[in-house]
C-alpha cells in the first residue's frame, strides 16, 4: 500500500512535470486563434508610440487597431 506522503509526492511532480510542458506550448506564433492574434496586436501596441487621439485613426472594435474605417482588417 501507498502511504499518503507517496500520494502527494507523485501528484506535486506530476503538477509541475504539466506545468513545464505547458511553458513549452507554442502560444503567440500562429495566425489562426483569435488569442495568437491578441498576442501581436498587444506587441505591435507596445511598440507603436503613444500618439493622441485626435490625430490618429480610432481603435476598431473588432480588431483591436487603430485604423481608417475605410481600410480592410490586417487579418
Amino acid at each position: 500500500m501507498i502511504g499518503p506522503e507517496s500520494v502527494i509526492s507523485i501528484l506535486a511532480v506530476t503538477l509541475l512535470g504539466t506545468g513545464a510542458l505547458l511553458s513549452r506550448l507554442p502560444i503567440g506564433t500562429c495566425r489562426e486563434c483569435p488569442h495568437c492574434r491578441l498576442e501581436k496586436v498587444a506587441r505591435e501596441r507596445e511598440r507603436t508610440p503613444d500618439v493622441s487621439p485626435a490625430y490618429s485613426a480610432p481603435y476598431c472594435a473588432l480588431c483591436g487597431r487603430r485604423h481608417r474605417v475605410d481600410e480592410d482588417h490586417p487579418f
